[in-house]
């Protein structure tokens, strides 16, 4: 990385950067981890409100890492702050299927963070619809309701969107390569990667379906 990479001049051009971004929906991760790289270099120019916007545009390219990715250069002080462990907790419900606490868990983050970054809600409910369709064929629709925080018109538009059935009480979600039972190789008998059938009892734990 050259040496400019690492002048503290930079710095509020890239959070002018991060501001413009949640104004505008555009996303550039370059930008937002060369600020918290230089966070990193320089604590005392660090801006809580700024790595918040940047960690919830990060969540919202979930299933992508780039979450992850920036956690990695926040210094666990700084995660600890109550803002960042607010977005933490958010991000620990999605990426542990716990889907229905999402909503609650955001409303500490409207005033702060996310009246400033228009579009977070439609990207988490995104993820959620995505994940649920991975792992299911049908799905009772109250649990589909509650996990997009939606009431049920709402959450019926959006499912079926995406060329899901919404039949009586039960969710019948468009089939896809990765919600299709399929026969095991012999070579994968005993094998460490996790199959359909344990994906399929985490996420029913993880919604309480049974």
């Amino acid at each position: 990385m050259a040496a400019s990479a690492y002048d503290v001049a930079r710095v509020p051009a890239l959070e002018a950067n991060v501001r413009q971004q949640c104004a505008d929906g555009t996303y550039d991760l370059d930008n937002n981890l060369a600020l918290l790289k230089l966070y990193q270099f320089h604590p005392e120019k660090s801006d809580s409100a700024v790595v918040g916007r940047v960690l919830v545009k990060a969540l919202t390219r979930l299933p992508a890492s780039d979450y992850l990715m920036c956690t990695y250069l926040i210094p666990e002080r700084v995660q600890e702050e109550e803002l960042l462990a607010q977005v933490a907790a958010v991000a620990a419900l999605l990426e542990t299927c716990q889907f229905r606490g999402v909503w609650a868990a955001l409303e500490p983050l409207q005033e702060p963070l996310l009246q400033h970054i228009p579009g977070v809600a439609d990207a988490l409910r995104d993820f959620v619809v995505h994940t649920l369709g991975l792992t299911y064929q049908a799905i009772p629709a109250a649990h589909v309701t509650a996990s997009l925080g939606l009431d049920a018109a709402a959450a019926a538009k959006l499912v079926e969107a995406r060329g899901w059935r919404v039949e009586g009480e039960l969710v019948q979600v468009a089939l896809n390569d990765d919600n299709q039972a399929k026969p095991r190789k012999a070579a994968e008998e005993g094998g460490g990667a996790l199959q359909l059938g344990q994906l399929t009892k985490v996420m029913s734990a993880a919604f309480g379906l049974h």
